[in-house]
């Protein structure tokens, strides 16, 4: 991560009237050597806490994690944590970390989050000290050289931990996104009972936000259908919330055509489908029908086929689906 970035939340800084914290010197106390870097950070893995380098801590090298990077591999792409160890000249760095920080503020403090760069310093024996930036008052990174000190460093290694995969060319290659979930809108029955066209921008308020309508997506006519595309998915983080909002995440394993015959019949079978009762059985393995119309357009819905078996329509509420759909769309064990 270059540089500092500073997030603005909700489009502004809001002045806060309750930053009230003792006055006094730097807050930052020595950070506390430790065996080894941990970059990402997890909770399976406790936080190391991020202070001052130690007097007589002997630095050879600067390690900076970036848990928000994404990298290209021969499998796609990535994201993960980036780790880089930088070499060269750490005067520069040691003086800018060194510099003092603010006495807490009294305030107000802007709300404004801000997103700064995890360092660690290591010494000749491999023990590493977790830095915290000098700092104003209200928290924001002071202007002290860092950036361009570390800059000025040269990249002598890096190592880059996988998360989860972004993109495979497989998945592109088909048309199909390579990750998928299954998502279900929760209270679809009072949306039902809503005339949404009725309603012009500025007829319906919640506090000072104006209401814009929206049609959910409907069923498309069998008779503009001339395909489908049908990608795989495996789940990979299952989710027992069915059939309130859920996020089963799911991997890409394939995708299969069907021609304009099988691909009508199926949508006019999927629209026979009924409102699906309660259920918690886990989903595994699920489809993603892409119905492909005239005039190059598109409509979507998804199936479980195994589970709980519903049948998520494209105004995403959640059907049953019936055994001709699971016939066409369940892949052979």
């Amino acid at each position: 991560m270059r540089g500092t970035v500073v997030a603005v939340l909700l489009g502004a800084a809001l002045l806060l009237t309750g930053c009230a914290f003792a006055p006094g010197g730097d807050p930052r106390v020595e950070a506390i050597p430790v065996s080894a870097v941990a970059c990402p950070d997890t909770a399976a893995e406790p936080s190391v806490q991020a202070g001052l380098v130690p007097d007589g801590f002997d630095a050879v090298a600067v390690l900076r994690c970036d848990p928000f990077s994404e990298q290209q591999e021969h499998d796609g792409i990535w994201s993960g944590a980036l780790l880089e160890r930088l070499e060269g000249d750490l005067e520069p760095v040691l003086t800018a970390l060194a510099t003092p920080s603010d006495a807490r503020s009294l305030g107000p403090c802007p709300a404004i989050a801000y997103l700064v760069p995890d360092l660690w310093v290591e010494r000749g024996d491999g023990d590493v000290v977790r830095v915290a930036a000098p700092s104003d008052g209200c928290g924001a990174p002071k202007e002290v050289g860092l950036s361009s000190a570390l800059d000025a460093l040269t990249v002598a290694d890096k190592t880059f931990t996988r998360e989860s995969l972004l993109e495979s060319p497989e998945a592109v290659g088909t048309g199909c996104s390579t990750q998928a979930g299954v998502l279900v809108l929760a209270g679809q029955e009072d949306l039902d009972g809503a005339d949404a066209d009725s309603a012009a921008p500025g007829d319906q308020v919640i506090g000072n936000e104006h209401l814009v309508p929206y049609r959910m997506p409907e069923w498309p006519p069998p008779a503009e259908v001339t395909g489908a595309r049908l990608c795989d998915y495996t789940s990979a983080t299952a989710s027992d919330t069915a059939p309130a909002p859920v996020g089963s995440t799911g991997l890409f394993t394939g995708a299969r055509e069907l021609a304009e015959p099988e691909a009508r019949a199926l949508v006019s079978d999927a629209q026979e489908s009924s409102p699906a009762p309660s259920c918690t059985e886990v989903a595994t393995q699920f489809v993603v029908v892409h119905v492909l119309l005239r005039g190059d357009d598109e409509s979507a819905f998804t199936v479980e086929t195994d589970g709980c078996r519903r049948l998520i329509t494209p105004s995403l509420q959640a059907h049953v689906a019936s055994a001709d759909v699971l016939a066409v769309l369940t892949l052979p064990r």
